[in-house]
């Protein structure tokens, strides 16, 4: 059965208590991954690194007074961690398809004390309330997967972008290759256990975006600075088999299998995690 957005939202709001609780790093409550750069020591560094990269692509943009949104902001740390440390910015908006998100977003937005209000929304990214070319740049991190048709959110975004603003995207692409029978396994269990079914290849979101008068300035391939836990393959299919045999209900169990299966993709070059920017023309 294809992927809806109300399997999107159960998804996160079953879900993201238990992500923050697993996260081994209280100072950075990014849902997103690490990236374990040269220069990187501490866990916390790793889990801004793509935190750090965003905001020099705004401050590019907009060196001050910047107006920004994270579409897919999940409980705001990314925008909490940016807006701290941009020049006087103008408004920070964050959107999220989950009402438990937006609810912890608006709660850790005052506990964070700080100058610049960040407003927070339950709401669908392929339909933002705000006005037109409202926006310097806008961002996502592994969100644009979720979308059930990703040309509509390259259409919403450039609706939403002034000329000569940025869109910065850091997400899950897939290889431009042909798939073997094991590979397409996997592929498969990444999707459905982690409601993914927007992952397009890297010259597909470029295609959506030219469509949309947004031009690719920026594609850098961040896994090689990704440390992965792949496993044998047999191992992995063994705990696939138990895994999807389990008299269990809750989204936490199929998250399991497919945080297993991306692993997997990752380790084979079947997905690659990228950093990409884009230029409203």
């Amino acid at each position: 059965m294809p992927i809806t957005r109300d399997d999107i939202r159960n998804y996160y709001d079953q879900n993201t208590r238990l992500f923050l609780a697993f996260n081994r790093s209280r100072k950075a409550d990014n849902i997103h991954r690490s990236l374990w750069m040269d220069n990187v020591k501490t866990l916390e560094e790793a889990l801004n690194v793509v935190n750090e990269k965003i905001l020099r692509e705004i401050e590019s943009v907009a060196p001050t007074h910047a107006r920004i949104a994270d579409l897919g902001c999940g409980v705001g740390a990314s925008l909490f961690y940016i807006v701290a440390r941009l020049q006087a910015p103008t408004s920070a908006f964050g959107l999220t398809l989950s009402p438990v998100q937006a609810r912890l977003a608006n709660q850790f937005e005052k506990q964070a004390n700080l100058k610049t209000r960040i407003f927070f929304a339950e709401g669908d990214f392929t339909s933002v309330p705000l006005a037109n070319e409202s926006l310097d740049a806008i961002y996502s991190v592994e969100a644009v997967v979720h979308a059930q048709a990703p040309e509509r959110y390259f259409q919403e975004a450039s609706r939403l972008l002034r000329r000569g603003g940025k869109l910065i995207l850091v997400d899950d692409y897939l290889a431009n290759r042909p798939l073997s029978h094991n590979e397409a396994k996997w592929l498969n269990v990444y999707i459905n256990g982690w409601h993914v079914s927007g992952v397009i290849t890297g010259e597909q979101a470029k295609v959506f975006a030219e469509n949309r008068h947004l031009r690719l300035i920026k594609n850098d391939n961040l896994t090689p600075h990704l440390r992965l836990r792949n496993l044998p393959d047999g191992i992995a299919s063994m705990l696939l088999f138990i895994g999807n045999r389990l008299p269990i209900e809750r989204a936490i169990l199929p998250s399991m299998l497919g945080s297993m299966a991306l692993q997997q993709c990752l380790f084979m070059n079947v997905i690659e995690y990228r950093f990409l920017a884009f230029e409203k023309m």
